[in-house]
């Protein structure tokens, strides 16, 4: 996993994408009340502009609970998750599409969205459809290249 100083990508333009993608992540993440400063940012796989995942380090336990989340941010929607079951950038973006997948199926079906992870993005079934091929690009063409290890912070 890469530290931020140390993120490039294939070529200029996909490292400056990366970037970008590790400052929205930062934004994202800390735009809750509840998440405390972040210590450590690395990026566990990316494609600029596309999607990237990053494990954060925060500086104190949520809750007393966990100091460390997974967080996925691109062209699409983005999320948090606590690293529990979630060993290595593989599973934590399956996690990431089981989690946006559920918010497919309760939109489509018409069920409440109570139990999904809250996605910013109007529960539509354009916006549904539109998840739903992206999630089904990421599980056939990514997830496969996203490297097994998870050698972050502890």
């Amino acid at each position: 996993m890469m530290l931020p100083e140390q993120i490039a990508g294939e070529d200029p333009e996909d490292t400056r994408l990366l970037k970008e993608m590790l400052e929205k992540a930062r934004a994202y993440l800390t735009r809750h009340a509840w998440c405390p400063a972040i210590r450590e940012t690395r990026l566990a796989f990316g494609i600029g502009g596309i999607i990237a995942l990053f494990l954060v380090q925060l500086e104190e336990r949520i809750a007393g609970t966990d100091d460390q989340l997974w967080v996925v941010v691109g062209d699409l929607p983005s999320a948090y998750f606590v690293l529990d079951d979630v060993p290595g950038p593989p599973s934590a973006l399956d996690t990431y599409c089981s989690l946006m997948e559920d918010w497919v199926e309760a939109v489509l079906s018409g069920h409440g969205l109570q139990e999904c992870f809250p996605v910013d993005a109007k529960p539509s079934r354009t916006n549904a459809l539109a998840l739903k091929s992206r999630l089904a690009f990421l599980r056939q063409h990514v997830l496969s290249e996203a490297p097994e290890q998870h050698d972050g912070p502890q």
